[in-house]
């Protein structure tokens, strides 16, 4: 069974790290200042970029850049000088979704493949042949599609189709939302999206200024656009039989244990199913492990019926997590594995180490050096050093429960 690629984002270098310790097979990111749609991700300066794609196609891992913002004309010089760089690079694909961008792309790097970003909306099989006649050679549907209309899709056009499995989801349709830039002059089709679907709203009235009146029948404020996060993981059988090219994960404003916990659940199930499809269980750790990392309650989008309003959460506009980020592996001295703090930690607490094949191994923090000498309390971003009952290699990362005083997701 031909397996659909795992696509992971990067938002940073460290991100695209573990992207590829955990699984994916592909990565895609955003250049700096280079018309993609993750202006607070922090992004890759040229220079970083020709590195990521060394490191990455080193891994026989693949790359793509985004360039799926719809430019003005005064942008398209900046649009020549991305294009510029993602030659020299040697990236695998580019991610556009204006017109516009597709056919300066086709002149500036023909050698290029193009894909079609979900910002264009695609829904249908002719639009799909359109874009095909264009020069795509794939295309990211929109989220609003069930399973039997993308499997419709792919039976009629035979096309390359890529489908988002994980991660926030726009209460506009495929992000195309004006309410950040009304708000506070923040576009979402630059990049700049300041997420006001995740306010907590009340109203007010003309003569009571400073009173709030909740919009139902609740103590607290209403979260009147705030839609759940999409984790299509229950449903990897299904998806699976979809015969489509790629999963997408979301998320290249989250953390690289966002990135690694996400794309080894999705890297295990799929490859578990495509080793026995007949036998096929989806193992409940992954389902837990999914929800151990930043979310917002889960649905399955439009994948299996239209969201009724179950769909939304009233609730809470943030994120919720159970585990953060403890430390990152960098670096082996004898027996002892060298590790880089990421939140405040005390002998004591309960450690878990992420194995790339799920073989997690948990353990109690204890006899941890610092400079030679034992310590009992590290601070963010402190080296340090720890004899573990298990070998893990560099780049890889433990998590800890929450804690109060934690900085880093």
């Amino acid at each position: 069974m031909r397996k659909p690629e795992i696509l992971a984002p990067a938002g940073s270098r460290e991100m695209l790290e573990s992207a590829v310790i955990y699984g994916a097979d592909a990565v895609y990111l955003g250049l700096d200042g280079g018309l993609n749609l993750r202006a607070a991700a922090r992004n890759f300066s040229p220079d970083e970029l020709c590195e990521a794609v060394s490191y990455a196609h080193a891994h026989a891992v693949r790359v793509y850049l985004t360039l799926n913002a719809f430019p003005h004309d005064h942008e398209f010089a900046q649009l020549a000088a991305t294009l510029e760089a993602a030659r020299a690079a040697k990236v695998d694909a580019l991610i556009v979704a204006d017109a516009g961008v597709l056919a300066t792309a086709r002149e500036l790097a023909p050698e290029i493949a193009i894909h079609l970003s979900t910002q264009a909306n695609t829904v249908n099989s002719a639009a799909v042949r359109f874009w095909q006649a264009q020069g795509v050679s794939r295309v990211i549907l929109a989220r609003e599609l069930s399973a039997v209309e993308i499997a419709a899709i792919r039976q009629a056009t035979g096309a390359e189709i890529e489908i988002f499995v994980h991660g926030s989801v726009c209460i506009s349709i495929s992000g195309r939302c004006q309410i950040s830039h009304y708000l506070n002059e923040r576009d979402p089709n630059r990049g700049a999206c300041s997420q006001p679907c995740r306010w907590a709203y009340a109203l007010t009235e003309e003569t009571r200024p400073g009173q709030y009146f909740p919009v139902i029948e609740d103590d607290g404020h209403t979260y009147l656009y705030n839609s759940r996060d999409l984790n299509l993981l229950p449903l990897i059988d299904q998806i699976m039989g979809l015969d489509v090219q790629a999963l997408k994960i979301e998320g290249r404003n989250r953390t690289s244990l966002y990135v690694a916990t996400i794309t080894r659940a999705y890297r295990r199930a799929v490859d578990a199913f495509a080793a026995a499809p007949a036998n096929f269980r989806l193992d409940p750790e992954l389902l837990a492990d999914v929800t151990r990392v930043s979310h917002r309650e889960y649905f399955t989008g439009f994948f299996e019926a239209a969201p009724v309003k179950d769909a939304m959460r009233y609730s809470a506009g943030r994120h919720e997590q159970s585990h953060h980020l403890a430390a990152k592996v960098v670096g082996i001295n004898g027996n002892r594995a060298v590790l880089e703090a990421r939140n405040p930690l005390l002998e004591g607490m309960d450690l878990t180490w992420l194995n790339p094949d799920g073989a997690d191994e948990s353990f109690t923090l204890k006899n941890a050096l610092a400079d030679g000498q034992p310590v009992s309390r590290l601070k963010p971003n402190q080296i340090f050093e720890l004899e573990l009952p298990f070998r893990p290699a560099v780049g890889q990362l433990l998590r800890k429960p929450y804690s109060e005083g934690d900085r880093v997701l």
